[in-house]
C-alpha cells in the first residue's frame, strides 16, 4: 500500500511528466507546421519522403448537431437519451 510520502512523489512525477508533454505536444506542432506549411506552398496534399509520408487535406464529415436536434425535437431526443455514469481524473 502506497503512504502519503510516496503518494506526493508519485504527484510530483506526475506533474513533470506533464510538463514534458506539453512540450512534447508544442514540439510535434511545430514540426507539424513546417511539414503544413510546404505542402500549402507547393499546392500539394501529399509527399512522400525517405523518413515517411505526410498527408495533409481536407475531409468532409457530416454530424448531428445534438443542441439544434434537442430544441426541434425535444420529445424525440429524450426519447433516445442515455444516461452514463464516468469517472474523471484530474490533477492540479
Amino acid at each position: 500500500m502506497t503512504n502519503k510520502v510516496e503518494l506526493n512523489l508519485v504527484m510530483k512525477n506526475l506533474k513533470d511528466l506533464y510538463t514534458k508533454e506539453a512540450e512534447l505536444k508544442e514540439a510535434i506542432s511545430n514540426q507539424e507546421a513546417v511539414i503544413k506549411e510546404y505542402l500549402t506552398a507547393n499546392n500539394i496534399d501529399s509527399v512522400s519522403l525517405e523518413n515517411g509520408s505526410a498527408t495533409w487535406k481536407e475531409v468532409l464529415s457530416k454530424t448531428l448537431d445534438m443542441k439544434a436536434f434537442r430544441q426541434a425535437h425535444e420529445s424525440l431526443y429524450q426519447l433516445f437519451a442515455v444516461e452514463r455514469i464516468t469517472r474523471r481524473f484530474k490533477v492540479a
